[in-house]
C-alpha cells in the first residue's frame, strides 16, 4: 500500500510537471508529446534522441494534435515495411506514367502493334542477312572443296573469307535470338500495361 501511495504521489508530481512544462511552451509554436522509459507522458519543446524512434505527437499550443509520428519498426519487420513502401511508391509512379502516356486502351494496343511490327521487321532483315551469309559461306566452302580435291593448297584469302562468314553467321543468329527475346518482353510489357490501365481506371484518379 505504501508503494502505491508513493507511486500515486510521484505520478501526480510528474503530471504537474508536464502541465507546467506545457504552459511554459505556450510561447512556442508546437509542443512534442512522447513517453519516457517509465511510460510517463512528457510534454517538451524538444525530444531527446533516444525517444525519437519510439514515436511521438506534435501538438499545438492549444493542445490540438497536429501530427502523429509512428514508431520506427526495426529489424526484419522494419525492412519488410520499407520495401513495401518503396513498391507502393514505384507502383504509383508507374500508374501516373501510364495515365500520362495513354488516353484509353486503344492507344496501348496501337503502341503495342507499332513496337512489335518494328521488331518483326528487324528480325526479318536479320534473317535475310543470315540466308545471304550462309549462301556465300556455302559458295566459299564449295570452292575450297574443289581446290582440295585438285591437291592444291587453299589460298589464305579464301580461308579468311570462310572464317569471317562462320563468325558472321554466329553473330547474326545471336542478334536474332536477342530480338526474338525482346519481342517477347515487349509484348508481355504491353499486356501488363493494358491490364493495369484497365484496373487503375476503375478507381478514381489521384
Amino acid at each position: 500500500m505504501r508503494n502505491l501511495f508513493y507511486l500515486a504521489i510521484t505520478c501526480g508530481f510528474l503530471l504537474l510537471g508536464d502541465i507546467a512544462l506545457a504552459q511554459e511552451n505556450t510561447k512556442g509554436k508546437v509542443i512534442y508529446r512522447y513517453k519516457n522509459k517509465e511510460g510517463v507522458t512528457v510534454l517538451d519543446s524538444k525530444i531527446p534522441a533516444e525517444y525519437v524512434n519510439s514515436g511521438y505527437e506534435i501538438v499545438s499550443r492549444t493542445g490540438k494534435v497536429i501530427k502523429v509520428i509512428a514508431p520506427v519498426v526495426q529489424g526484419a519487420e522494419g525492412e519488410r515495411l520499407r520495401l513495401e513502401k518503396l513498391q507502393r511508391v514505384e507502383q504509383a509512379r508507374e500508374d501516373l506514367q501510364l495515365r500520362r502516356s495513354y488516353s484509353n486502351v486503344a492507344d496501348i494496343d496501337s503502341a503495342k502493334a507499332r513496337n512489335l511490327e518494328s521488331l518483326r521487321g528487324n528480325i526479318s532483315i536479320l534473317q535475310t542477312n543470315l540466308t545471304s551469309a550462309r549462301k556465300r559461306l556455302q559458295d566459299y566452302q564449295t570452292q575450297a572443296a574443289t581446290i582440295e580435291r585438285s591437291g592444291r593448297q587453299l589460298p589464305d584469302e579464301l580461308l579468311k573469307n570462310i572464317n569471317n562468314l562462320v563468325q558472321e553467321e554466329k553473330d547474326i543468329q545471336m542478334q536474332i535470338q536477342q530480338r526474338e527475346q525482346e519481342h517477347k518482353e515487349v509484348e508481355e510489357k504491353f499486356d501488363r500495361d493494358r491490364a493495369r490501365f484497365i484496373e487503375i481506371n476503375k478507381q478514381p484518379a489521384p
